[in-house]
């Protein structure tokens, strides 16, 4: 690696350790080289353990998750909601089928009911808890994606994640969101699990997303995913208390809509 690289390197280490995030079009202009070259850095650096990429910059790796969103916290909130709407996720997965559980507490519902139900699956996911509910049941192959272990949300992330989900195709996904609107889509609070469930889009042929009603119209810090775009089989699942207006926008993006009630 040239002088001018080490250099350059370091600016973008500086940047992300005073500030927590940078973008890509910044560094371009800061540094004056191609996006290309920034993305290529910002590779290196998410390898070295510096930072995390996002969609359109990175952030740096030691930020901490807000604790309203910690996998203990979060379980607890509208759980009436988070089982019914686990009932209508189920009913939509068949023999046969292999699946993604994303490390949501409302996929962790919809993982408690597989053990209930005689279909034989395999299913692949980064959370702990849903390998823990599956492990006694023998007609489920269980597929445990490794990564770094998060601590706060139960489960695995970064490059190696992704690296195995690159490999993997899956019939459905059923992943859980810390915010879904007409205005931005899907959205989260952490650049990891962005990540993650971009992996997981692309490697789906059916997308379900499984959101109670506090989550329809949230916009959180990051959005991922661009579900306008995806051609695909796409579903929300959510409950009677989520508003209309933002349902009816949802569906102007190509949603299928799936209301339960509670």
């Amino acid at each position: 690696m040239g002088i001018n690289s080490i250099k350059r390197k370091e600016k973008i280490r500086l940047a992300v350790a005073s500030r927590g995030e940078v973008s890509v079009l910044e560094l371009v202009k800061r540094l004056d080289v191609s996006e290309v070259t920034i993305r290529r850095y910002l590779e290196e650096l998410e390898k070295e353990g510096v930072l995390t990429r996002t969609y359109g910059g990175a952030v740096k790796n030691d930020a901490r998750i807000s604790p309203e969103f910690l996998f203990t916290e979060k379980s607890q909130r509208n759980l009436a909601e988070k089982k019914a709407i686990a009932r209508a996720a189920v009913n939509l997965i068949r023999e046969g089928e292999t699946i993604f559980l994303d490390s949501g507490t409302t996929p962790l519902e919809l993982c408690r009911l597989l053990k209930e139900h005689p279909f034989r699956l395999t299913v692949a996911t980064t959370s702990l808890p849903a390998a823990s509910e599956l492990f006694p049941v023998e007609r489920i192959k269980v597929l445990l994606l490794g990564g770094f272990l998060r601590r706060e949300l139960f489960d695995f992330f970064g490059p190696f994640s992704r690296e195995e989900l690159n490999r993997l195709t899956f019939n459905q996904a059923f992943l859980g969101v810390d915010g879904i609107s007409g205005q931005e889509g899907l959205t989260t609070t952490d650049s990891v699990t962005a990540l993650i469930e971009e992996t997981v889009i692309k490697r789906s042929q059916k997308i379900n997303i499984l959101a109670d009603h506090s989550k329809v119209g949230r916009v959180a810090l990051i959005p991922y995913g661009n579900i306008q775009g995806i051609t695909k089989t796409k579903r929300l699942i959510t409950d009677s208390g989520a508003a209309p207006e933002e349902l009816n926008n949802l569906k102007k993006m190509g949603l299928e809509i799936i209301v339960v009630k509670v």
